[in-house]
């Protein structure tokens, strides 16, 4: 697979994660983290808002996959 087929699968699995994981209810892997109280101004598992929040403050986004 050449980087551009890549950087295209990636894209795609991108798109469909908001949809793959809904905000409402934590999964598994948030559980064992304890990633379930998240307070002050993240936006957590809402890819797209972040995005919108970031065009709209002009300030780059941080985005990590665990």
């Amino acid at each position: 697979m050449n980087r551009k087929q890549l950087a295209v699968t990636m894209l795609g699995l991108l798109i469909s994660m908001p949809a793959a994981l809904p905000a409402d209810q934590p999964t598994p892997f948030q559980k064992s983290l304890g990633d379930l109280g998240v307070h002050g101004s993240w936006i957590y598992n809402d890819l797209g808002a972040g995005f919108a929040q970031s065009k709209k403050t002009g300030k780059p986004l941080l985005v990590v996959f665990r």
